[in-house]
């Protein structure tokens, strides 16, 4: 049995006009399962969103906790939906000189050899310190001071 994957395009706004509603998750980001971290980045969303949340004294400060939440994990689950279409597109080569080329790039790996890299972005080093040593609440701290920053001197993120 066959059924597509789809992947929706990269919505520019998650917040409501209100500031009351915000989507995270799938809702935000459906994404194709070849990095397979759907999950993680719902995971990623809510660490960003509660760290932002927690620097609030009020909720006049909302509207742009949510803005800077919402531009810091657009980026990087724009990133990861890429990653993902491009490892799906990696693994579905048909059989030919793409094929060819992809599995010898893997042939350290699946010998059990060290290797520097590797077309399976899952066990790639570079990849890897990428997609899975990505900290959400780290990278929110420094959005939030470079917005911080930004409004203290009047100029945009």
């Amino acid at each position: 049995m066959k059924w597509p994957l789809r992947s929706g395009a990269t919505l520019d706004n998650w917040v409501d006009r209100s500031s009351r509603l915000v989507i995270i998750g799938d809702a935000a980001h459906a994404m194709v399962p070849y990095m397979s971290q759907g999950a993680a980045m719902a995971m990623e969303d809510g660490a960003a969103l509660a760290y932002v949340l927690s620097q609030l004294s009020s909720l006049e400060g909302l509207p742009f906790a949510l803005r800077t939440f919402q531009r810091e994990r657009i980026r990087r689950s724009g990133e990861m939906q890429e990653a993902s279409m491009v490892n799906g597109l990696i693994w579905h080569f048909p059989d030919g000189p793409e094929q060819v080329a992809r599995d010898e790039t893997m042939r350290a790996e699946v010998d059990g050899r060290p290797f520097a890299s590797s077309a399976n972005q899952w066990s790639d080093p570079v990849t890897q310190a990428w997609a899975y040593g990505y900290d959400a609440e780290e990278a929110m701290e420094r959005r939030w001071d470079e917005a911080m920053n930004a409004l203290i001197v009047g100029s945009s993120p």
